[in-house]
């Protein structure tokens, strides 16, 4: 049985120069808009068991195409079919009353889904107990942090037991202890044959969690199949684009008086990451060094300088041989972008800037949103 289904969803966006404008483009029947279409002739179909990745970069539609399939906008043209109880986690904070305690706010998002109050009751305390936000959950939500909102949005979104369940990028600001609960909970859904629709940057999640994945480009479906043919073509796509930030950043700095050369990214242990590389430098030149690890999605996972680290400025002159030691990598098993860098007294201006790929074997299962490992740096 089709659970959801789309035929040819398009949504067009009129853009104002001016709020006035909206009023006299109405009086007087002359265009004074922009169109912008965030989605165009976008159709699928899924069943009962089915698990959809979307995936797509920034601005290709992906988070219209959720907000439609949960209601929340209306197509400008097209059908949308949904059959059975839809619960989503989409910004963070939507469904909830900033003003209202976590426990009035359970109740809130449950009328919001259109599920009856004495369900709600039946439910709190599986929502209270999988949120494990203490004494937190009598407070208004305006004092929660964001993995707090996310904590709470995730338990009253699966503990009422939805038959279709819609993510958008929420696990990404939770911590790791969480997000690794929510994937099993997520889990334990696919076993029961429940609808997942899974939005992420996290190829690696999205290639393992969900069977079919759905390519998103400048609001059409570029491609749409077995997850890893259509990862592995959408890899291929990050690929291109990395290269040529690279270039960019190459070309940025041509002409410099200071050059990155030899750089070499290996692993002394599980957790632990080596990078060494050589400054050359043709006059004496104060600055911070730095470094940072990137998905194949060009997502910054982390990053560190000796300024974050409070350490002084380090005087480079002559051929320097820089070592940095990375401590306790909590990264998935994949290929990553290790970037290397000078920057000025304050750290704010890169001087020069360059990378390696770079494969991280780990026994770690949860590929994080943002981390800061430890760090050393050594200048010899």
């Amino acid at each position: 049985m089709i659970a959801v289904n789309t035929e040819q969803i398009t949504k067009v966006y009129k853009l104002y120069n001016k709020p006035l404008d909206r009023l006299k483009e109405f009086l007087f029947h002359r265009p004074l808009h922009k169109e912008l279409v965030a989605l165009s002739d976008v159709t699928f179909s899924l069943k009962k068991g089915d698990t959809l990745g979307v995936i797509g970069d920034n601005g290709a539609g992906k988070s219209t195409l959720l907000k439609i399939l949960t209601k929340t906008l209306s197509p400008t043209d097209g059908r949308v079919e949904v059959h059975g109880l839809i619960t989503s986690l989409l910004e963070l904070g939507s469904g909830f009353h900033p003003e209202f305690t976590g426990i009035e706010n359970v109740f809130f998002y449950g009328s919001l889904l259109g599920i009856d109050g004495n369900l709600m009751k039946k439910h709190l305390n599986q929502i209270i107990e999988f949120a494990e936000l203490g004494d937190f959950i009598n407070y208004p939500i305006k004092t929660y942090s964001s993995g707090m909102h996310v904590r709470l949005a995730f338990s009253v979104a699966t503990t009422v037991d939805p038959d279709i369940l819609i993510i958008d990028e929420a696990l990404s600001v939770g911590d790791q202890y969480f997000q690794k609960k929510c994937l099993e909970k997520m889990d334990d859904f696919k076993k029961r044959e429940k609808i997942i629709i899974f939005c992420s940057h996290d190829l690696y999640q999205i290639k393992t969690f969900c069977a079919k994945t759905m390519w998103l480009d400048h609001g059409r479906i570029k491609m749409f199949g077995d997850s890893t043919q259509v990862i592995n073509a959408y890899a291929g796509h990050e690929q291109t684009r990395a290269e040529v930030y690279r270039e960019q950043l190459q070309q940025t700095h041509e002409g410099s008086f200071l050059f990155i050369s030899d750089i070499s990214a290996h692993q002394s242990g599980k957790r632990e990451l080596a990078i060494e590389f050589k400054v050359k430098s043709s006059e004496p030149f104060i600055g911070h060094i730095g470094w940072a690890i990137l998905r194949r999605d060009m997502f910054q996972v982390s990053f560190m300088t000796t300024h974050m680290q409070e350490k002084e400025p380090v005087l480079l002159e002559g051929t320097k041989n820089v070592s940095i030691r990375v401590q306790d990598l909590n990264l998935v098993n994949d290929n990553y972008f290790v970037y290397v860098g000078i920057f000025d007294s304050q750290a704010y201006k890169p001087i020069a800037v360059e990378s390696i790929d770079c494969t991280l074997t780990t026994d770690y299962e949860i590929l994080n949103s943002l981390c800061f490992f430890r760090s050393t740096f050594t200048v010899e």
